[in-house]
């Protein structure tokens, strides 16, 4: 019986098949925990799926990474514009400074209930978790990272919750037909 091989290589993104399953939209603002998007983004790539940014700002919106290094990301479209019924899964990272942003725009306020009425998928990670709580009028949801699937909220803490609520989120996403 062959071993598995410690320095095997991970399996590479097939650029052509990205997105293939659908989109993933990610809500963010100023100030949101790039990490948490780049992790996600990883796994979901890897399933066929890509990420869009979702955000109030006009072109670009500023993430922060572990090290606290800014990056830039292209914003692909305004909440406004943001069909829920287009994407597979809504991705809500970290970040206090954003989620605070987010809080005062009517539009990411409401994308956020209109996933949850479709009973999309949602991920809520760190401080979002609270956000999720409230635009799914949940009592008591607490923790580190949470998930709605069909509209009922499960949350989780401990040190593997963000990673295990990431990848559940990938696995729970349905594809989505693009219209042609």
């Amino acid at each position: 019986m062959a071993k598995p091989n410690p320095h095997a290589r991970p399996k590479r993104i097939d650029l052509s098949q990205l997105g293939q399953a659908g989109d993933i939209a990610v809500l963010v603002a100023d100030g949101f925990d790039a990490s948490d998007l780049t992790a996600i983004a990883g796994a979901a790539e890897q399933a066929g799926y890509r990420t869009r940014i979702v955000s109030p700002n006009r072109s670009l919106v500023a993430g922060r990474s572990e090290n606290g290094e800014e990056m830039n990301f292209v914003v692909d479209m305004a909440p406004s514009e943001t069909p829920s019924q287009s994407f597979a899964g809504l991705l809500l990272p970290d970040g206090a400074n954003h989620l605070a942003r987010l809080a005062e725009s009517q539009d990411a306020r409401l994308l956020i209930r209109d996933f949850l009425s479709a009973g999309q998928s949602v991920c809520a990670l760190g401080d979002a978790v609270a956000v999720l709580a409230q635009a799914s009028q949940t009592d008591g949801v607490k923790g580190d990272a949470a998930l709605a699937l069909k509209g009922d909220v499960f949350a989780s803490s401990g040190e593997t919750a963000r990673a295990d609520a990431g990848a559940l989120f990938v696995q729970t996403l349905k594809p989505v037909k693009r219209a042609a």
